[in-house]
């Protein structure tokens, strides 16, 4: 049986890919539903959450989409759930805004087109031009590429009232990202506080080496500069923007707005500059970026001759005064200014936070590093319509896609058996290029750790038992029986009409090389006898490998790309390596064997 080695080793790695494609846990039973979005106004909202599985309508199994969709029509009052396994009660006043699809079948990741997801409108603030909607798309495409969401479509449409709109269409993201992500305006602003000593109701603002007379007046009022400044007011020194806070007998505080979105000139993403690492109960983060030399001088002026003081606790000295960051007038982190800073120039200041978990900090890293690098959008977005799109393809595409395998093996069969005149060569050319689509399919499925280990140790027990029984050396099928476990243990992706394109790309050549192995072992070593069956099956490999060489060449420069070119090279890469380490020695031995 291990003089057929590589043939098990083919097996295995077919077995292991059909356990890591079906073998799928169901917590929550077989059926039931999967919660894509809540909208902001559904009772549901803060109380469930996306990804969770609903299971029970008042006291009625949800069985699927079809179902679900028949139980809250019209629906209204108290209502209970189950979702993941707990009980929970709503009440629905208008609508219960709870947007779902149908759970996972399959530990495979589908894209938009074969398994659908949902279609957001989101409606500009104020009349929006074309032009200006084409600046918004923009910008929504790259906080999405930069944030690292796949499988996210952006169109400009035009409304019955004549206004535009973005419709964006997308495959398991989550809600959130939309409504702090995409439709966020972010308007950055970055402002330090700034306090006045005030003896006998005067003081003084030291702003670089300038300095102006303070004066608070009995309502509570303070001229700057001979100008009378109400609490909330904004003026302007030097170029900064100050808004005047509230005074007390000793104290006037301002604010100064230090940077802008506009001052941001680079956000770093090296782990030099940007990491999230544990701190006090959860997780800091941060990221520095570049500020533009404008901006680091209003940094230099705002901070000097701010007083300083020790933190008891670090023993480090910082300033009285921090810096507040504000994402679409929102405070989003306050930070302590080191004393060594005071009145000094900064162009790469660091933004940091805090978050309870891991994913958490690193979402928000992510988030914020999004936003200030494709900048702010020429008007805030609000989401003005949600709908479950379903798949473009779906199930009648398997069904096509079935047929369409059946119909291609018969006449692979077809031709092989005129060639050769044996069925015995053809059918496991078919099995074998059937095999190759299950193993890429397998490594590009999800959650399959456990399986890849599993095979990965059976796979070398198999060629180190080979090895020692002195069976035939091939360094190449040891890699293969080595390597594919390790890519299916790095994770998988997601599965598209590109994926698709580059499994059909693989399996073409798998037939061509095939094809080879055949013609070189059959015809040339019968009818011209210079070669043994060996030497021919080394020549068809030499020719083998470097037409995968090749392909692989050629596709590696698209692995740095995004959307369908990623996906596409991915896929034949692996599709290619499959064959050529895996099926292709496997039905290499095969056909040796039928000749011998």
């Amino acid at each position: 049986m291990l003089s057929y080695w590589r043939v098990v080793i083919l097996a295995t790695i077919v077995f292991g890919s059909i356990l890591a494609i079906g073998m799928k846990a169901y917590p929550y039973g077989r059926n039931g539903v999967e919660i894509a979005y809540i909208a902001k106004d559904s009772p549901a909202r803060g109380v469930l959450e996306q990804g969770m599985i609903i299971t029970q309508l008042n006291n009625k199994p949800v069985k699927n989409v079809e179902s679900w969709n028949k139980m809250i029509s019209n629906i209204s009052g108290n209502i209970t759930l189950i979702a993941n396994g707990k009980r929970y009660t709503l009440n629905v006043n208008r609508s219960l805004g709870i947007y779902v699809v149908d759970i996972e079948r399959t530990n495979l990741d589908f894209g938009l087109d074969l398994k659908g997801g949902t279609r957001i409108l989101l409606r500009p603030k104020e009349n929006a031009t074309k032009d200006m909607i084409d600046q918004i798309i923009s910008t929504l495409q790259t906080r999405a590429n930069l944030y690292g969401l796949k499988e996210m479509h952006f169109y400009p449409v035009r409304g019955m009232d004549g206004n535009y709109y973005v419709q964006i269409e997308m495959a398991g993201v989550k809600g959130n990202v939309i409504e702090e992500l995409l439709s966020t305006e972010g308007k950055f602003e970055a402002k330090i506080s700034k306090s006045v000593s005030i003896t006998n109701g005067k003081g003084s603002l030291q702003l670089g080496s300038n300095f102006y007379d303070v004066t608070v007046l009995a309502n509570g009022s303070v001229v700057v500069n001979n100008s009378v400044i109400n609490e909330g007011e904004k003026f302007v020194l030097q170029n900064i923007e100050f808004e005047y806070i509230n005074s007390t007998a000793n104290e006037a505080l301002f604010l100064a707005k230090v940077y802008e979105g506009d001052d941001i000139e680079l956000v770093y993403t090296d782990p030099q500059r940007s990491a999230v690492v544990p701190a006090s109960n959860g997780y800091r983060f941060y990221f520095a970026v570049l500020i533009s030399p404008e901006g680091a001088r209003r940094f230099a002026d705002v901070t000097s001759g701010v007083p300083s003081y020790i933190d008891l606790q670090t023993g480090e000295r910082y300033l009285t005064s921090k810096i507040f960051l504000y994402l679409d007038g929102k405070l989003v982190s306050d930070l302590r200014i080191s004393s060594d800073l005071s009145g000094k120039v900064v162009d790469t200041p660091q933004i940091t936070g805090w978050r309870q978990t891991m994913e958490e900090a690193v979402e928000e890293k992510l988030r914020l590093q999004a936003i200030l690098r494709s900048g702010a959008l020429p008007t805030g977005l609000e989401i003005a319509s949600i709908s479950i799109i379903s798949p473009v393809l779906g199930k009648d595409f398997f069904v096509s896609t079935l047929h369409a395998a059946l119909l291609a093996g018969c006449a692979v069969i077809l031709l092989v058996f005129l060639r050769y005149r044996k069925l015995k060569i053809a059918i496991p050319m078919v099995l074998v290029g059937l095999s190759e689509i299950i193993i890429i399919l397998g490594i590009a499925a999800l959650n399959d750790y456990f399986i890849w280990s599993i095979i990965l140790i059976v796979n070398f027990i198999i060629i180190s038992t080979a090895w020692w029984k002195k069976y035939e050396v091939d360094v190449y099928a040891w890699m293969g029986a080595l390597l594919i476990p390790l890519l299916g243990l790095m994770g998988g992706w997601t599965i598209d009409l590109p994926a698709i394109g580059g499994i059909l790309a693989a399996i073409g050549t798998g037939m061509d090389h095939m094809i080879i192995i055949a013609d070189e072992t059959l015809m040339k070593g019968r009818e011209k006898r210079i070669y043994s069956i060996k030497e021919s099956i080394k020549r068809a490999f030499f020719i083998i490998f470097g037409a995968a060489a090749t392909t692989i060449a050629a596709m590696t420069p698209l692995l740095g790309g995004i959307g369908f070119l990623r996906g596409f090279a991915i896929t034949t890469i692996v599709g290619v390596l499959v064959g050529v380490l895996v099926t292709r020695p496997a039905y290499g031995r095969i056909v040796e064997s039928l000749s011998e």
